[in-house]
């Protein structure tokens, strides 16, 4: 299998064609290219529709495109997959909500162009709302109303839309609880109607097995659940406390189940890291080395993978 990383907390300190180059030097074959990390908003900005200084400029999205197109032919390191903005809903604000379905619509363009066909969305979450059976009624239709909407761009460009498994927490008390799409159920449901609505496959599921763990969610079980709905994955750790983002084997995730289902389920997706933090905690010369270790493991993930296969 492929093994890729995301961009965020490489591009940033090293940019995008030195981010490449240390990307393809550590052995990785792909990026999960973090879109999100560009929309240039804070969330009170996003909420109040003020536009995108990158979505709504595009010399500044054709730019980046070649940026991207050209350092990945120089280094052969592919765009396994796309991470959109996020959140692109705020229940009650119709300009932010307009403004973040153009953005999703953009990021499939993008994705097109950069010769990748998978983007990551995540689904619109009504956080602590959602303890209502009223609002999660409302989220439902929230959702399928804008993942319909995508269907035209998806079927021009030929990219796969995966929806992801969420968490949220109070605010007031900071309890961590279960979000959108952790039901395995739920997520299925989703994708079932989503794919009838377009008559053809244009959603998947990226899982998340970072949220997995700090929900206490098994891996193996969801893995096994989603079968063939799953295309895309984030692979990172945590101590099941925070959302930390860091590397496998430093948190308390027990990876033999997530082994294990990927080989009994026959995954053939890449097998994709999103662990920026560990590159955060470092200094930037310490970068190479955490990305190498992080290709490593990958490398070991792949060569377990194919064992189980061939015990089943």
């Amino acid at each position: 299998m492929k093994i890729g990383v995301q961009t965020s907390g490489v591009f940033e300190p090293l940019g995008i064609e030195k981010g490449f180059e240390t990307i393809a030097e550590a052995g990785f074959d792909c990026v999960d290219l973090n879109l999100d990390a560009l929309i240039g908003l804070s969330w009170e900005e996003a909420r109040e529709g003020k536009p995108s200084p990158f979505f709504f400029d595009k010399d500044k999205v054709e730019a980046f495109v070649r940026q991207i197109r050209e350092a990945s032919r120089k280094t052969g390191v592919s765009v396994g997959q796309v991470h959109a903005p996020f959140p692109l809903h705020f229940r009650g604000c119709e300009k932010a909500n307009e403004n973040s379905l153009e953005y999703a619509k953009i990021c499939i363009r993008i994705c097109h162009e950069c010769g990748c066909g998978k983007l990551i969305i995540h689904p619109l979450f009504e956080g602590s709302m959602r303890l209502t059976p009223s609002t999660a009624q409302e989220e439902w239709k929230d959702n399928i109303a804008f993942y319909s909407e995508l269907i035209p761009e998806l079927k021009k460009y030929g990219v796969i839309c995966c929806l992801e498994n969420m968490w949220g927490q109070d605010w007031r008390t900071k309890k961590i609880y279960v979000g959108i799409c952790s039901d395995m159920a739920e997520t299925n449901r989703y994708i079932d109607t989503l794919n009838k609505i377009a008559g053809e496959t244009c959603f998947g599921f990226c899982l998340d097995i970072g949220h997995l763990t700090l929900l206490g969610i098994d891996c193996y079980e969801a893995i096994q659940a989603l079968g063939s709905r799953l295309v895309a994955l984030h692979i990172h750790d945590n101590g099941g406390i925070t959302d930390d983002h860091v590397i496998p084997y430093t948190g308390v995730t027990i990876w033999n189940r997530f082994l294990r289902g990927l080989a009994e389920t026959g995954y053939t997706g890449t097998l994709s890291f999103e662990t920026a933090e560990s590159q955060r905690k470092v200094p930037s010369e310490l970068i190479p080395a955490m990305l190498a270790y992080t290709a490593k493991i990958g490398k070991y993930f792949d060569s377990e993978i194919t064992k189980l296969k061939n015990e089943t």
